[in-house]
């Protein structure tokens, strides 16, 4: 089980600048392309600003083009806490650490492989450590992505295969009545079935994450 922290606001407050505690524990979003943790490539961990766990390896991390340092794995499958967040009316993903409960950021399903998942964070909720200035640390994390390796949870997966698998069939449908009423009288005509057929490799590919 991950051993929590928990603090008053006012020992998080004393222990935090203004801008972590804004983010962290008043789920706020700092400017894009204002953190220095952006341009972080060397090898270490992202650790959160509050509680100082391990979240996220330089390993994991990859230029979104979005402002904020994106990663496609955390740590492992205890690092973080994922949740639904309705504050902007459509559902998003709301990432937190799960010792402290500090919101990191949200999570989005266009990211790269192995995952295709997009862990798009505030760089002031962490702080880098690298693996040369710590190796202790960078030992226990390694340990801790063997032991328990981040995977695609059924919540995280099961929208995109959804929204594939109705596109696809979708696009199936049309190309079926086509068939059935003028039959293909051009080339153009089988595009439905081409499309159809890209959304039905989504949806495997989709499904497929929740096994890596």
């Amino acid at each position: 089980m991950v051993q929590t922290v928990q603090k008053s606001k006012e020992e998080w407050k004393e222990a935090l600048t203004d801008d972590q505690y804004y983010v962290l524990f008043e789920e706020g979003t700092e400017t894009p392309n204002t953190s220095p943790l952006n341009s972080v490539k060397d090898p270490g961990t992202f650790t959160c600003a509050a509680c100082g766990s391990p979240l996220f390896t330089t390993e994991t991390k990859f230029e979104s083009g979005t402002g904020w340092p994106s990663f496609y794995s955390p740590v492992d499958e205890d690092a973080v806490a994922l949740s639904t967040d309705f504050k902007l009316i459509l559902p998003r993903t709301e990432c937190s650490c799960s010792v402290c409960g500090g919101h990191l950021g949200h999570v989005f399903s266009d990211g790269p492989e192995p995952t295709g998942q997009r862990f798009c964070m505030n760089g002031v909720a962490m702080k880098f450590t690298s693996d040369e200035a710590d190796s202790e640390l960078a030992a226990s994390v390694a340990k801790r992505q063997e032991e328990a390796p981040y995977k695609i949870g059924l919540s995280q997966a099961l929208p995109g295969v959804v929204v594939n698998g109705i596109m696809g069939g979708l696009f199936f449908s049309s190309f079926v009545t086509r068939m059935e009423t003028t039959g293909i009288q051009s080339p153009l005509d089988i595009i439905p079935l081409g499309v159809a057929v890209y959304f039905g490799v989504q949806a495997v590919v989709k499904c497929g994450r929740m096994s890596k």
